[in-house]
């Protein structure tokens, strides 16, 4: 945002920059504190009547003024002036939301936009065009889009207009640079809208199967028949994945028979686990044991749906991977444990992620273990940050416990609150002895 305590800005400073700026500008101009100055200054005249010659500063301060009548004087003087300033403004004008004023900086807009101007004006003209007033600037883009503009309109750095003009251009952009766009865009977004488009016309349906986008993959499934939809059952995108799967369904098929007599693969697992049944447990749990994390954490993914009560799963808390460790802890979580093995783990010569791992499982055994655990992990130097923010959390909750730990764990959080903030330590022990 701007500092407009001093006064009015440079305005050729702001006519150098970055064209969507105005737009905070012309927010920024009517929050200034002296911008009723300007009203004060004026008073005596016709609310119309900024002066024979007002100043840049005076016009711009108009042209963002609250006062309707102070905007419609300014956008009739700007019409005329060669101001670097003067297109911005007026088409911030052109999406007021009073009518006389858009009606004239429309009118004056339209006098001003040639082909050069309308360039450099493009990253402006997609921020407002968000402006929910009406159509009118969308509709100004599209009777302007020339093919000279494109690669223009195409590079526009802010990604929401970015997408917009790629929405608004795809009749005008041939086969090839749609599936260009579709294939290498870094814009996920963008590579979807072109390829929809592609398929719209039912075009490069194997390009964009091999390389397009999950989502567009996903729909190019739907223009293959059943035998090549069962090549993709096994993709690694979860979004094609599902659509295989759908349609083999719907063809009256089973997903997880095919699944079955694949090779063994990430995709081939995933897929398993989200449409087999317990009596495939035992395929998922051999590969737990897999030299490679991505096998072993999409096997404890799909055990989580087929059998959530493997016991084979316990022993990966203490996994080298911490993705692995993490979709363990997803498995576990709300089971009942040992809490003297679960406390074994948080000893300070384990890995993090399995010491984190442990924090995390006793906290979910009840709201006293969750306690003691933040308190004797409030000097860890690895789990303090944790410990500490969880402690907040569990105080609020505090208040509306109503059982009583066990002797010994009530000992235990006595014996933590020594070290404790006195305030903290008192509203503890005061919720031990209630």
């Amino acid at each position: 945002m701007f500092d407009f305590e001093k006064g009015m800005p440079d305005l050729d400073a702001f006519a150098a920059s970055d064209v969507r700026r105005w737009v905070e500008f012309d927010v920024a101009v009517r929050k200034a504190p002296w911008t009723n100055q300007l009203w004060y200054r004026f008073r005596g005249r016709e609310s119309r009547d900024l002066g024979r010659r007002p100043s840049r500063e005076v016009l711009a301060e108009a042209a963002c003024h609250g006062n309707g009548h102070m905007r419609e004087a300014a956008v009739v003087r700007l019409a005329d002036s060669t101001d670097p300033e003067a297109l911005p403004l007026l088409l911030i004008r052109c999406v007021d939301w009073a009518g006389p004023v858009r009606d004239l900086a429309r009118t004056a807009v339209l006098s001003k936009l040639d082909e050069p101007a309308f360039r450099a004006m493009l990253p402006l003209i997609g921020v407002l065009r968000r402006r929910s007033v009406d159509d009118w600037m969308t509709t100004l883009f599209r009777r302007a889009l020339t093919p000279r503009l494109l690669d223009d309109a195409l590079a526009l750095e802010d990604r929401e207009t970015r997408r917009w003009v790629h929405r608004e251009a795809v009749g005008l952009l041939s086969r090839e640079r749609l599936l260009d766009i579709a294939l290498r865009d870094p814009d996920f977004v963008v590579r979807a809208i072109c390829g929809d488009a592609l398929l719209d016309r039912g075009e490069c349906v194997e390009e964009l199967l091999a390389a397009g986008p999950p989502k567009v993959r996903m729909r190019a499934l739907t223009f293959l028949d059943l035998d090549a939809v069962v090549a993709y059952l096994a993709d690694r995108a979860s979004a094609v994945r599902s659509m295989a799967q759908a349609l083999v369904l719907k063809a009256g098929g089973d997903p997880a028979a095919h699944y079955r007599a694949l090779p063994v693969s990430f995709g081939m697992l995933a897929g398993l686990g989200e449409t087999g049944t317990a009596a495939d447990a035992p395929i998922l749990e051999r590969h737990l044991a897999d030299e490679r994390p991505r096998i072993r954490r999409v096997a404890v993914r799909g055990l989580r749906r087929v059998a959530p009560e493997s016991a084979a799963v316990r022993p990966l808390l203490t996994d080298p991977s911490p993705a692995v460790v993490r979709e363990a802890v997803e498995f576990l979580r709300g089971k009942p444990f040992d809490v003297a093995s679960l406390r074994e783990l948080l000893a300070p010569g384990r890995p993090i992620q399995t010491r984190r791992a442990a924090a995390t499982l006793l906290r979910d055994q009840g709201t006293w273990l969750r306690l003691h655990t933040d308190l004797i992990l409030l000097s860890d130097p690895d789990l303090s940050a944790d410990a500490h923010h969880d402690l907040r959390a569990c105080q609020q909750h505090m208040a509306e416990v109503y059982t009583k730990p066990p002797a010994r764990l009530r000992a235990e959080i006595e014996a933590a609150c020594d070290h404790l903030e006195p305030d903290l330590a008192r509203l503890i022990r005061f919720t031990l002895a209630c």
